[in-house]
């Protein structure tokens, strides 16, 4: 079962602190998430960039929905991990689309390793996108 804020929390997370729900931000949050997915549909970006944005783009609108719930994510060890599975619980996606999710993380993380991603990964990263992002954004909009 995937976990909210409050779960960490009870397990000691620093990761995240109630906020007030900013309106603003959410907009900004959905606004760069469009922004990261039309870069990372676009050919002549490298397959860095474009993995990336597409990670960035499930991200940020992942900040998106823990802020319209009151909360942050800081700077904490883990906050993207704990960030997208948080908000994967609060909108309601089922544990192994999440797995898929932190998969993506791992694979955004290869650069730190210096291992590019394959055009294929890009597509997968695309895919999983155009799965995701219509629930996190459905939940926005409600």
């Amino acid at each position: 079962m995937l976990r909210r804020p409050e779960d960490f929390e009870r397990e000691g997370s620093k990761v995240f602190r109630k906020a007030p729900v900013n309106k603003a931000s959410i907009d900004g949050w959905i606004a760069i998430a469009r922004g990261k997915v039309a870069d990372a549909q676009r050919q002549a970006n490298s397959t860095s960039t474009r993995l990336g944005a597409a990670y960035d783009a499930i991200f940020n609108l992942s900040l998106a929905v823990l802020c319209k719930h009151g909360w942050r994510c800081t700077a904490a060890d883990g906050h993207h991990a704990q960030g997208l599975e948080a908000a994967c619980a609060i909108v309601g996606i089922h544990a192994s689309a999440f797995d898929e999710v932190d998969a993506l993380r791992d694979m955004r993380n290869n650069q730190y390793q210096g291992i590019p991603p394959s055009s294929q990964d890009v597509d997968y990263a695309l895919q999983l996108v155009s799965r995701v992002m219509p629930r996190l954004v459905e939940h926005l909009a409600g």
